[in-house]
């Protein structure tokens, strides 16, 4: 769910897939309202956002047969005369109903690790919000990322950025890091021919041996089995039968 105007790109490094994009209009109230948000406040936040500065939600497993329908309710009535106000204004019910289907059980749904809330300013943010400017941050900074610079680009002392990292990721900043830097890898050697020396040093180890020994902790196998299982060149070619 992206709510800025700005441009996003978007990569498929896997087998060839079908890509339906939905440009849709929601009138929020103001100011927004449970039918709206849910009890997301990080939804509340992105939508307050505005449309200047990228920020995007990553919903996951929406496999369920309502979220489904109602995307191809929308798919119909966008082939259909969107100068007929009634046809319009199914349209924008059905986007409401869509976002009252993405909000239930929203737990298990929103992604933070792909989510993408740039900012500095998580003083007066809920702690959704504050989880993924932080998650956001640490993505773009994961090779040099520190305890004391993370803190000060935040404007908190190192203690207290230490605590609120523990109080919203329920482990240390190092934990969270490690986390951080364990799912960056596991993408790099599903989606890419990068040699694993190559993202042991892009993701801030000193050595291989730091980081085979970091990954098997995590992952409970080793770089090189892990992309032996889930590369991208071995799952396209079963798809192919080759």
């Amino acid at each position: 769910m992206v709510s800025s105007t700005q441009p996003i790109n978007i990569i498929n490094r896997g087998a060839p897939v079908k890509l339906t994009v939905f440009a849709e209009r929601l009138h929020a109230p103001t100011p927004l309202n449970l039918v709206v948000v849910g009890d997301n406040p990080m939804v509340h936040d992105l939508m307050n956002a505005g449309e200047q500065t990228l920020r995007f939600i990553v919903y996951r497993q929406l496999q369920n047969q309502v979220t489904r329908r109602y995307f191809d309710l929308l798919s119909e009535l966008e082939r259909q005369d969107l100068q007929d106000v009634f046809i319009d204004y199914q349209r924008e019910m059905t986007v409401g109903l869509l976002m009252t289907e993405l909000l239930r059980h929203h737990e298990e749904r929103i992604s933070i690790t792909d989510s993408y809330f740039p900012g500095k300013n998580i003083r007066h943010v809920n702690a959704d919000t504050q989880s993924g400017m932080i998650f956001t941050y640490l993505v773009a900074h994961s090779a040099d990322a520190t305890l004391k610079e993370t803190a000060c680009y935040f404007g908190y002392d190192k203690n207290y950025f230490s605590r609120l990292c523990r109080r919203l990721f329920n482990k240390s900043f190092s934990e969270q890091l490690t986390f951080i830097r364990i799912e960056l890898a596991k993408r790099m050697l599903a989606f890419s021919n990068k040699r694993i020396e190559q993202i042991a040093v892009e993701l801030g180890y000193k050595n291989n041996s730091s980081f085979f020994t970091a990954f098997k902790r995590e992952v409970a196998m080793t770089p090189n089995d892990y992309r032996e299982q889930h590369g991208y060149r071995l799952a396209h070619q079963h798809i192919n039968g080759n």
